[in-house]
């Protein structure tokens, strides 16, 4: 079997959803059975048999306060209790869908996301970390690494995955090596630090996800780079497989070179959640 376990119901950003509603206008709305629906029937054309809706939480009203940056407090306009009840009733209805959120690691909000994950029925919690700080790592206007350079922006980026990872609030960390998304790859002075990350991630019991994203921003390259993925396949961190989808067009984008890393890497399983909890299924 495959799975997609991230996607998002509209794009980021007041003007891309402007351009984009009549898409899912037409089908009773962003969050209507209709349109996730055709999330379904694009997973079902590429041989996947169950994905997960998990939006940012930066999208939800119930979160504005958290971040001060205008870009996070501008998105943070839907309901999170409403976005949960249409998913239950998609979920319900027969769609294969998980409840899900994509969660950012914001230390100082840890009280606040712990109350908010505990407060509803999510099947999947991904963790990501998007921020140092007021620095947006993958924001394409203010790359932090633009701001911090590229070995500042890695050497806080490594801490903060390997405190999100330990938190105990995340199920699966997403796209473990964002950093390297505009081309800054972990510079050469910090490769050794990625055997502790690996170890640290190990202890954790998290999945990590192996994400076909990466090869549609400019790195064109998948999250995690190969040779991290081999190492978190020794470490016997499990894995979810993910396109980041924020169209069905991108539902399962790239899967025959997701599945063919995660082979060559030593994997045989992916990981499948219902009400947060994990089990093992090998995959097609």
């Amino acid at each position: 079997m495959l799975t997609d376990y991230h996607m998002h119901l509209q794009p980021d950003g007041v003007e891309a959803r402007d351009r984009d509603a009549r898409r899912w206008d037409s089908h009773g709305g962003a969050r209507s059975i209709g349109w996730i629906g055709r999330y379904v029937e694009r997973a079902r054309s590429r041989a996947i048999d169950e994905i997960a809706i998990t939006e940012h939480v930066h999208r939800f009203a119930e979160a504005a306060d958290w971040h001060p940056d205008p870009f996070w407090r501008g998105e943070a306009t839907e309901d999170l209790a409403a976005y949960v009840a249409d998913l239950t009733e998609a979920k319900t209805s027969g769609l294969p869908i998980l409840i899900g959120i994509e969660m950012d690691w914001l230390p100082d909000r840890r009280t606040d996301i712990a109350a908010m994950l505990d407060a509803h029925p999510f099947d999947i919690v991904l963790g990501s970390v998007h921020w140092l700080g007021e620095h947006g790592i993958d924001d394409p206007a203010a790359p932090a690494a633009d701001r911090l350079g590229a070995e500042q922006v890695w050497d806080r980026y490594l801490e903060e995955f390997v405190a999100a990872a330990s938190s105990g609030l995340y199920d699966v960390m997403a796209h473990p090596d964002l950093p390297k998304v505009f081309g800054q790859r972990l510079p050469s002075s910090h490769a050794a630090r990625i055997d502790d990350v690996v170890a640290a991630v190990a202890q954790t019991g998290v999945a990590i996800e192996c994400s076909s994203a990466g090869l549609r921003k400019p790195v064109n390259e998948l999250y995690p780079d190969p040779s991290w993925l081999g190492a978190f396949q020794r470490a016997g961190v499990p894995v979810t497989l993910a396109s980041d989808a924020h169209s069905p067009d991108d539902v399962g984008r790239d899967y025959p070179t997701a599945v063919a890393a995660l082979r060559g890497a030593g994997y045989s399983t992916l990981t499948r959640f219902r009400g947060r909890e994990p089990r093992q299924e090998p995959f097609a």
